[in-house]
């Protein structure tokens, strides 16, 4: 087994989930399967293109020894069912990150336990259950390792399954304002995960109708968790260009609020705010999320190219050192 899938497995099994489904997670074949035509789809969108060779030129895709492919088309098979899984999340986690950098300007605090205080109702319960799955599944959200693994270990525990579907949903919100540059609909990878759920012997329907449920919740928060934001974004301070640091966030003594204040009443500093129509700023705010997604896979994927140029200069120069001395 290779390190990187070894150290993927060893970060997938902490406190917050433990294995409950039956499926074979020795198996050497994907228990999910999409059509021909959802391919195509997948194959025009120049977005989730970006992310296939992203992913291609960053991680190993090597196998654990218990996911050995016996044909290439299997290997192809899970790596691009990887890639449709780091696909779906990458908003997720895009949202999360920009909810934790809203909330430590709005607190002026960097402890994690303190960062759901700058939200209320549905978007604090989002807030707290993406902390608590992303902080313990780390490895698994930033898709590492075996990708045969990524993709089983979908089917792990309820939280996984709850993430992936309220992904799937939040795709569609996401693309209210489609550009070339938007991520595809996964429409139909949400439909074929409710199709192993029901076959599946542990699972089965109406435990899968549940977690539907549950992730409509999870995607309902996630919503008001990105309102909530924009919301932030008008209450925060503009930053100090002179300050020392870039980091530092300006905190007046008006804005600086005692977390036992925002536990009583969370919603009184935006009482005012909250009788405005947000529409319009929400929409916009949601398309920041998409654009921000593709700006960060073109950059990294900028990166990945400068990497691979430098290399190959180095070996370049090594050959010719070794040339000239033979």
């Amino acid at each position: 087994m290779s390190s990187s899938s070894n150290n993927a497995r060893i970060g997938y099994g902490r406190s917050f989930t433990f294995p409950m489904s039956h499926v074979d997670e020795a198996s050497n074949i994907s228990p999910f399967t999409i059509r021909q035509s959802d391919t195509k789809i997948l194959e025009t969108s120049e977005a989730f293109q970006v992310i296939r060779k992203l992913l291609s030129s960053q991680q190993q895709s090597a196998f654990c020894e218990q996911h050995i492919p016996s044909a290439e088309t299997d290997a192809e098979a899970w790596i691009l069912h990887r890639d449709i899984t780091h696909a779906i999340m990458l908003p997720v986690l895009h949202i999360y990150r920009q909810a934790t950098t809203a909330a430590q300007s709005f607190l002026c605090s960097q402890s994690i336990f303190d960062l759901e205080l700058a939200f209320r109702g549905e978007a604090r319960g989002a807030f707290s259950w993406l902390q608590c799955l992303i902080m313990e599944e780390e490895e698994w959200c930033l898709t590492r390792g075996c990708p045969a693994c990524v993709v089983t270990y979908v089917l792990h525990s309820e939280p996984t399954i709850r993430l992936i579907l309220a992904a799937c949903r939040l795709s569609r919100s996401l693309r209210k304002q489609p550009t070339e540059q938007s991520l595809p609909l996964f429409d139909f990878w949400r439909s074929t995960l409710r199709k192993v759920l029901d076959k599946d012997p542990f699972w089965g329907p109406a435990q899968a109708r549940g977690i539907e449920d549950r992730a409509e919740q999870l995607e309902q928060g996630m919503q008001k968790l990105i309102r909530q934001c924009h919301e932030l974004s008008e209450v925060v301070p503009p930053r100090d260009p002179d300050a020392k640091s870039a980091r530092t966030v300006a905190c007046p003594t008006h804005y600086h609020i005692h977390t036992e204040e925002l536990t009583r009443r969370p919603s009184s500093i935006f009482s005012k705010r909250k009788s405005k129509p947000f529409v319009h700023e929400e929409q916009e705010w949601m398309r920041k999320i998409v654009v921000g997604c593709w700006a960060t896979l073109i950059a990294d994927a900028a990166k990945a190219r400068t990497k691979k140029t430098s290399f190959a200069k180095q070996e370049n120069t090594i050959e010719r050192r070794m040339s000239m001395t033979s």
